[in-house]
């Protein structure tokens, strides 16, 4: 399944809280899916506080099944793109 990147500026957030929202999309997926193999899966996040920025990472069919497991969940994002992780 492909990996996407969700661009999202949040306020001053805790780590805990950005976890806690990557598992309700992720729960978002499965009650569209029907708790199929091919629901969407969060995958990690990178966290800048600073510029209160976060990037998480997705697995997923297409940018528009997890933009629309966003919306269920009521967790706002501001892009979705497709991306290719490269591990050393």
């Amino acid at each position: 399944m492909p990996t996407y990147v969700v661009e999202r500026y949040v306020s001053r957030s805790t780590a805990s809280e950005l976890r806690s929202e990557g598992e309700k999309v992720t729960q978002a997926g499965q009650e569209l899916k029907g708790d199929e193999k091919d629901a969407i899966a969060y995958l990690s996040s990178i966290y800048m506080p600073d510029d209160e920025v976060s990037l998480c990472l997705f697995s997923g069919d297409s940018a528009d099944s997890i933009a629309a497991c966003f919306e269920r969940a009521q967790i706002a994002f501001d892009r979705i793109l497709e991306a290719e992780v490269m591990e050393p």
